[in-house]
């Protein structure tokens, strides 16, 4: 069975941010760039109701002076704070109707994987929230330092993920398939779009065995093709197009070339629509803004938090699932002989 893996990637980037915006306070090497320590909190968390479990991030934003941050990252004590208490009230009407505290754990313990890179790899740690959403309320995460006695808050409305208020239309059932196979044609998917989503992304989990034909080995495993980006919704009913051909080459882009000696067989995938909320609309817009020609600041770092030197993001996102719909035949021999795909070794179909 395969390993879950957590996306992690945007709390890693959050950091990353932080850190080179302190890097960049300094603009001459005339005096020097460090400062009095400042206690500054760094926190990512996105509550989905079509998750069991949802964990909230939470570290430290810094700044060495005399050592390498880079070497200052790979430090536990560097990333995370010592004594927290975070709790997440429950919100009906702006009345408090239930208050969980997290605790701390994991995530590898947890079932999922962290990517290596720059910050530290073990323990990934994170406060975990088991509860059952509910839509038609609002929850507010508190964060406190309880060494300095530092409080951050933050709130969030949920998503819905409920059949009536959130259903794929396009492709609208399994016994429906997939037809990239025309390049020069596009598909379109449809979806209805529940409260609080304003934005969408459509994702394709493509499953695929690889065999490796030196060592008879084979192995099962799937990329997450992100097929369209930041879809707005549109009233109750949402659609997007995708050209046929940005599907072949996502999927040359996101798999590469293997080794000659690796086989590979194309599997049934997955569709994933997946809504998100308002804040973490303008959190993404903000933060990966581009700079035009009278651009001469350090571009913003959008925070939905109140409190003193917080930095991040507490919203809501949902994903919506269309399991085992398969390709047409004419698609899957486009993967396997057509000119994008082809340098990608795939060879026939899945046995599994």
């Amino acid at each position: 069975m395969m390993k879950k893996c957590l996306d992690l990637s945007t709390m890693k980037y959050s950091c990353f941010i932080l850190g080179l915006f302190l890097l960049l306070q300094a603009c001459s090497t005339d005096f020097k760039v460090g400062a009095p320590y400042k206690e500054v909190t760094v926190a990512y968390g996105l509550l989905s109701k079509s998750d069991t479990a949802n964990y909230i991030k939470i570290t430290k934003g810094f700044f060495d002076e005399t050592i390498s941050n880079l070497v200052v990252a790979t430090k536990l004590d560097s990333l995370y704070f010592k004594d927290l208490s975070v709790t997440i009230e429950e919100l009906n009407n702006g009345s408090v109707v239930g208050t969980f505290t997290l605790p701390l754990v994991d995530v590898i313990q947890e079932g999922y994987i962290k990517q290596p890179g720059t910050f530290v790899d073990s323990p990934n740690y994170a406060y975990k929230f088991k509860h059952n959403l509910d839509p038609a309320r609002t929850y507010r995460l508190k964060i406190k330092n309880n060494i300095t006695g530092k409080e951050v808050e933050a709130e969030t409305p949920i998503i819905s993920d409920l059949s009536n208020q959130f259903s794929i239309t396009n492709p609208f059932t399994a016994f429906d398939k997939l037809n990239f196979s025309d390049p020069i044609q596009s598909y379109t998917f449809s979806w209805t779009s529940p409260a609080n989503a304003v934005f969408f992304d459509v994702v394709l989990r493509f499953y695929y065995q690889e065999k490796n034909t030196n060592t008879l080995v084979v192995e099962y495993k799937y990329k997450d093709l992100p097929l369209l980006k930041n879809v707005l919704a549109n009233g109750g009913n949402t659609s997007a197009q995708m050209k046929n051909i940005d599907f072949f080459r996502i999927l040359n882009s996101e798999l590469k070339q293997p080794a000659s000696y690796i086989s590979r067989y194309v599997d049934t995938p997955d569709l994933m629509i997946m809504g998100g909320g308002d804040v973490l609309k303008t959190y993404i817009d903000v933060n990966g803004a581009q700079g035009g020609i009278t651009y001469d600041q350090i571009k913003p770092n959008y925070t939905n938090f109140k409190g003193e030197n917080i930095l991040g993001l507490f919203s809501t996102r949902v994903t919506k699932y269309l399991r085992q719909i398969a390709f047409t035949p004419s698609t899957v021999d486009s993967i396997i002989n057509g000119s994008y795909t082809k340098n990608l070794n795939f060879v026939g179909t899945s046995s599994q």
